[in-house]
């Protein structure tokens, strides 16, 4: 179960007695547990009873499934917070295997790993017996769900026309997102509603927010813009062979969408396979149905060309990629650098 599910579903659901949590997005992981410390222990002094967190092996396995299996002070239930799990003795092994046979119905025990090594006999004994979340980077539709259930959670509206610039200008880093979030509901005040003036006022540029809108540029056929993000990619120091992966994904991308279309697949599958956020298919697709697949094709053809060039130098990494966008966009008129 992906951590956006989770999280969406736990206010209604009965909290699992045994989760595992894994991935990258350590963030996303402490929003999992702080989900579950609200729904299982009310705010108040339990907390301080109830809720605990172990490191294995300082603490030991022993340890931590003893306090696992202490009755907690009602009405709360326990929540118990395990990491470094993975390195277990035999013996802690065995330890393992009887608690996960039997947990214990008024505690939930959450082991936490950054990956997980199927291969380890600790991990494999709480695979079939534990509800796994994976808490992996959020594509930018997850990203938006998260920001709006993140909103309600502090009682704060937010517009869907702020949604897609935040994200443009952040990306889907949780960190920097809870960051600008709370900057922003700060700005706005208690119950208040963000919208899209708010977003272009607070929040600070991304570095990564130009690479955004100039693969944007590209599917929209709009040749000034894309040449002038280019040229702001290369003041600022960009690779061109970044930039020339970046054009070469979105081409793929917008190929991808023509082979989907021409099989009538529903919407539900065009989103999860072009990874896009619902107020922005409608606009992708119409773009794309404007370009030939044969000229994308010959686009990505023309980019290996590119990349070949930049790599043996046989021009400026600028000249290269501003024919490359001419070409492919039909442009007649130059831009010049901002």
């Amino acid at each position: 179960m992906k951590a956006t599910e989770f999280l969406e579903r736990l206010p209604t659901t009965e909290p699992a007695p045994l989760y595992v949590l894994t991935g990258e997005d350590t963030w996303l992981q402490r929003d999992c547990i702080e989900a579950l410390l609200h729904r299982l222990i009310p705010e108040g002094g339990l907390r301080d009873f109830n809720y605990s967190e172990h490191d294995v092996e300082r603490d030991t396995l022993r340890r931590v499934l003893a306090v696992a299996r202490e009755l907690p002070l009602p009405p709360a239930r326990r929540l118990v917070v395990a990491r470094n799990f993975e390195k277990l003795s035999e013996a802690e092994v065995e330890l393992l295997k009887d608690y996960v046979r039997q947990p214990v119905p008024t505690t939930t025990l959450v082991f936490c790993a950054g990956t997980l090594d199927k291969r380890r006999t600790s991990v494999t004994v709480l695979l079939k017996a534990a509800t796994v979340i994976e808490c992996a980077p959020l594509t930018p539709e997850e990203a938006r769900k998260w920001i709006l259930a993140y909103g309600r959670r502090q009682g704060f509206e937010w517009s869907p026309e702020a949604l897609g610039p935040l994200i443009g200008a952040v990306g889907c880093d949780l960190a920097r997102l809870t960051q600008e979030a709370e900057k922003l509901m700060n700005y706005v005040g208690p119950g208040g509603r963000i919208g899209p003036e708010v977003v272009a006022a607070l929040v600070v540029r991304s570095p990564h927010e130009d690479n955004f809108l100039l693969a944007e540029a590209l599917w929209q056929g709009e040749a000034p813009r894309a040449l002038r993000l280019l040229h702001r990619l290369l003041s600022r120091g960009e690779e061109p062979v970044a930039l020339v992966g970046l054009l070469a994904w979105q081409l793929r991308q917008m190929l991808l969408a023509h082979d989907l279309m021409a099989v009538n697949t529903p919407r539900e599958t065009l989103l999860r396979e072009l990874r896009l956020p619902p107020h922005r298919l409608n606009v992708f697709l119409g773009a794309v149905r404007k370009q030939s697949a044969a000229r994308l094709r010959q686009g990505l053809v023309r980019l290996q060309f590119v990349d070949d060039a930049l790599k043996r130098g046989y021009a400026s990494p600028r000249l290269l990629l501003e024919l490359f966008l001419c070409e492919l966009l039909a442009a007649e008129t130059a831009v010049s650098p901002r």
